[in-house]
């Protein structure tokens, strides 16, 4: 006589599992591909106000050479300063060393 095979308790439980499993997979497939198209979308959009806002910068530069060329300065009543106020600053210290602390002399 032969016996019908007895399905174990957990295969009742495996299978749905699986099932369930495969189908939040494809889902979470589905997710990816569409956050990652739309991230490409934010990307372009990004580029696009990248290169306005340099084409901008640009001729923002172009302005600004316009305004401080010689041709302009030539019409504006400019003064020189005058030699006696100037103040004349050495750089070369020589050997002697930086004292970086915070005790006083």
């Amino acid at each position: 006589m032969i016996y019908p095979r007895r399905r174990s308790m957990l295969s009742y439980f495996i299978k749905p599992f699986l099932y369930v499993l495969l189908l939040l997979s494809i889902f979470g497939l589905v997710w990816l591909r569409s956050s990652i198209i739309s991230m490409e979308y934010r990307i372009g959009e990004m580029q696009k106000q990248k290169a306005e806002a340099l084409k901008e910068k640009k001729t923002l530069a172009a302005d600004l050479a316009a305004l401080l060329s010689i041709q302009n300065m030539e019409g504006k009543n400019l003064v020189f300063p005058d030699r006696q106020r100037v103040f004349y600053v050495k750089r070369d210290k020589g050997g002697i060393p930086y004292i970086v602390s915070l005790r006083r002399k």
